[in-house]
């Protein structure tokens, strides 16, 4: 197989990796995403059989950067390890092939900078460069939560109907770090997030609140939803329309992250990973 057959490949697996984390954010049922999975899984399986006829070094690297990773099933740990891999071996064509576990944004940027010009336009320059494409149609995606929620900014204050069915305003938690969580019950990335999620909240609820802002969702699907996973922190359910707390906030996927100060501002917001979030709260 030629060279052009190989980029294909990985540019279609890009491509499906896209559409699977894209369902989840339109909240398509997991089952749905099965056949991508299993394109995923027997396309890298090719990706290695050709690389290993066409370039042995290749194929070396990408099988050694696949070994740090085995059997670590723990999302956070296993960002943690992906991150200082490629951080490490700037070189290595088994860095870009890991890119793809990567998860935030922040560490995504990280990582591709970190590259050597030998990893960007070596066998596996069109994997690279289709994450740089894709981190570029991200920022232009963005754009709109970023002019919505600007960090250093006071935070829109807003009052929605909590699980109890009262009434809660943001404003009302000044005094302590805040984190929303824009979610619904038919995110699976959401509902993936959440045992982590409870971790988090553990460690920090000393100085955090979290509320937890459910969006394009229904009353009943949405505290089943909490009572099935047992949410400890607030929760609200957004309103639908333009005056909607998500709209107004430029949410365009889930879960989106938002940590506001205990004056109200905002200083931190990302989408898919709280970890740049827990790095924050860190360095306090």
């Amino acid at each position: 197989m030629n060279k052009n057959i190989i980029c294909s490949l990985l540019l279609t697996l890009v491509s499906l990796g896209a559409d699977a984390q894209q369902k989840s954010v339109k909240g398509q049922e997991p089952g749905q995403t099965a056949d991508t999975a299993i394109v995923l899984n027997y396309g890298y399986q090719a990706i290695d059989t050709i690389l290993c006829s066409k370039s042995p070094d290749t194929f070396r690297q990408i099988r050694e950067a696949e070994a740090v990773v085995q059997g670590i099933t723990d999302q956070k740990a296993k960002n943690r390890t992906v991150v200082g891999y490629v951080l490490s071996h700037p070189d290595s064509d088994g860095s870009v092939y890991l890119l793809g576990h990567v998860m935030g944004v922040g560490n995504g940027k990280k990582c591709l900078s970190a590259l050597s010009e030998r990893a960007r336009n070596g066998n596996m320059k069109k994997l690279y460069d289709a994450y740089v494409a894709g981190m570029k149609e991200f920022d232009e995606m963005t754009a709109k939560t970023r002019e919505a929620c600007p960090i250093g900014k006071e935070a829109k204050d807003f009052t929605l109907e909590d699980i109890n069915g009262k009434q809660l305003t943001l404003s009302s938690l000044r005094g302590r770090y805040v984190m929303l969580d824009f979610w619904g019950s038919w995110c699976v990335n959401c509902i993936a997030a959440f045992p982590d999620m409870k971790a988090f909240y553990e460690h920090y609820r000393d100085k955090l609140e979290i509320l937890g802002v459910a969006f394009h969702d229904t009353k009943d699907k949405w505290k089943a939803a909490v009572e099935k996973n047992k949410l400890p922190w607030k929760l609200v359910i957004d309103t639908e329309g333009t005056d909607s707390v998500a709209e107004r906030y430029g949410i365009i996927a889930a879960p989106t992250y938002v940590l506001i100060d205990p004056e109200g501002k905002v200083v931190e917001w990302t989408i898919g990973s709280h970890e740049s979030i827990e790095e924050y709260l860190m360095a306090l």
